[in-house]
């Protein structure tokens, strides 16, 4: 939504950003150096907030950043199922919706004092839809949904407890938004399969994630000098995304040359002790402005991404916002995750790197094992393919949608 608000002006369409004070809210991360890219003309309006994690975090003992996992809740297991349950049953349509009511307050302010033409939401939290669905029912404006992961069909509902009672509901939360939004637009192909398999949209079309040119540095960082055969992860690294065999496929690289595996982001910290104890050299890094994120990217030999290790058509629809700037680092991409999806499709297409199952250690290991050997070398990639995935081009896309629904072309 970042790159939409700063592009969207080129296209003829003036944001107004309506969200949450970061001080009434909990992150996994915040990264401030993002608001240079906020065009000056660009209203920004922020309000309060309920957010339960500050009640969770009090019981545990920790500030509310500290036990926010990405989707759900982390801590000591009994407290961990109890405020699951609690996110799964009691918050819904997700832990953000305490700030509905204050959302859809500014919102009726909002429309009270400007002539606007079209109103977006953009989630999850999904609960962003019903205050796009009150804007809507107070203006008559056209409504576009956008749906960055799936809502009911989301990868992490076996960790919530929801009684039937909640799945029910969720159902009919998530129908009552696309039925009624004027257009819907997702990410991925597969999510929109999803998306239109259960629910019948006035109009869809699928706007994926991208990557921007500006961000990327023009003079990329040397191998030289470096012993190391270095990979790395960034972002959000968990259990869920953990593989053994990747592992074991790094410790029987080391038999060849020195290895390290970076984890750059919020990680677990237990997840650190299972590459010590295979004696393989892991470096933990907080999280990263963006601007030094993409750059450390190019320092590295392979860029590790890997989806959440339960494969259902949820997760084939999951490509993460930072596989494109993977891309553009023009290192070799080892992911793991279903080797049919939007996410293989995209690697194959752009030439980019390969996907494994998280199991396949023998895939793996013979992918890096071929990285080794052109090590050194830039990774060709297909830029054709990846121009399409560049920002400022989706942010046109997404012009369009707006402009079929806007009230002057009616």
């Amino acid at each position: 939504m970042l790159k939409f608000a700063r592009y969207m002006p080129m296209y003829g369409w003036m944001p107004t950003v309506l969200t949450v004070d970061p001080k009434y809210a909990a992150f996994p991360s915040i990264d401030q150096s993002l608001l240079r890219e906020i065009p000056s003309e660009v209203e920004v309006v922020q309000t309060k907030a309920w957010d339960p994690f500050s009640l969770y975090g009090r019981f545990q003992g920790k500030k509310r950043d500290e036990v926010i996992e990405v989707g759900y809740v982390d801590g000591k297991s009994g407290f961990k199922r109890i405020a699951r349950w609690l996110r799964g049953n009691i918050f819904l349509p997700d832990a953000r919706v305490g700030w509905v009511p204050f959302a859809s307050r500014a919102a009726r302010k909002l429309l009270r004092k400007y002539k606007f033409d079209a109103i977006m939401s953009s989630g999850p939290p999904h609960s962003s839809h019903l205050i796009g669905m009150t804007a809507q029912k107070t203006s008559g404006l056209p409504w576009v949904v956008d749906m960055r992961d799936p809502w009911v069909e989301i990868y992490y509902t076996d960790q919530m407890h929801e009684s039937w009672i909640a799945r029910k509901l969720q159902a009919h939360l998530e129908k009552k938004v696309l039925t009624t939004a004027n257009g819907v637009i997702s990410v991925s192909k597969h999510v929109g399969t999803g998306l239109k398999r259960r629910v019948a949209m006035q109009y869809y079309e699928t706007i994926p994630n991208g990557y921007d040119p500006a961000d990327i540095p023009q003079h990329s960082v040397s191998f030289e000098g470096k012993s190391e055969f270095i990979v790395a992860h960034f972002g959000t690294y968990n259990f869920r995304r953990h593989s053994e065999a990747f592992v074991l496929a790094l410790q029987k690289l080391q038999a060849i040359t020195p290895v390290e595996i970076h984890l750059v982001g919020k990680v677990e910290s237990e997840i650190l002790d299972t590459y010590r104890l295979r004696g393989i050299p892991v470096k933990g890094v907080d999280y990263l402005p963006h601007g030094e994120a993409i750059a450390y990217m190019q320092s590295v030999n392979i860029l590790l991404l890997s989806l959440p290790y339960m494969y259902s058509h949820s997760t084939t629809g999951i490509v993460s916002g930072k596989v494109f700037e993977y891309i553009s680092a023009r290192r070799p991409i080892l992911a793991l995750g279903p080797t049919e999806g939007d996410l293989a499709d995209l690697l194959e297409q752009t030439h980019a790197g390969n996907i494994f199952d998280h199991d396949d250690q023998e895939g793996i290991y013979i992918f890096l094992n071929e990285c080794l050997k052109s090590r050194g070398k830039p990774w060709k990639i297909n830029d054709e393919a990846l121009i399409k995935y560049e920002r400022p081009r989706l942010t046109e896309r997404l012009a369009r949608v707006l402009e079929r629904f806007s009230p002057s072309n009616s």
